[in-house]
């Protein structure tokens, strides 16, 4: 078995992606712990309409990776390695703006 340069590359990100997916959830996890919320009606209009912004991007980047881990599921039966590296990289891309997105609303909700 014989690995080239760019198999080498899918895979040197995807170890790269997953150890930054996991520190953004014990972060986000930290956070969750931690955080004193406020209520719902002391949130501000513009507060409102960031969460709602947020809360649409990262339902679109849910879907793609839900997209992404079916793919990467049919391929680990019928592909290369290779290739399920390169859509489970693409997965974790998926995972890191939701968890991005998750801090973000978090840090808006926390108590000033």
């Amino acid at each position: 078995m014989q690995i080239n340069t760019i198999s080498l590359v899918i895979y040197a990100a995807l170890i790269v992606l997953s150890a930054y997916n996991l520190r953004l959830a014990w972060r986000l996890s930290k956070l969750q712990t931690s955080a004193l919320l406020r209520r719902p009606k002391d949130i501000l209009p513009d507060e409102s309409a960031r969460l709602q912004a947020i809360n649409q991007d990262k339902k679109k980047w849910k879907i793609l990776g839900r997209v992404f881990f079916w793919v990467a599921l049919l391929v680990a039966f019928v592909g290369e390695m290779e290739e399920l590296a390169f859509f489970l990289s693409l997965y974790s891309i998926c995972n890191i703006v939701v968890l991005r997105g998750n801090i973000a609303t978090l840090n808006i909700l926390v108590a000033k």
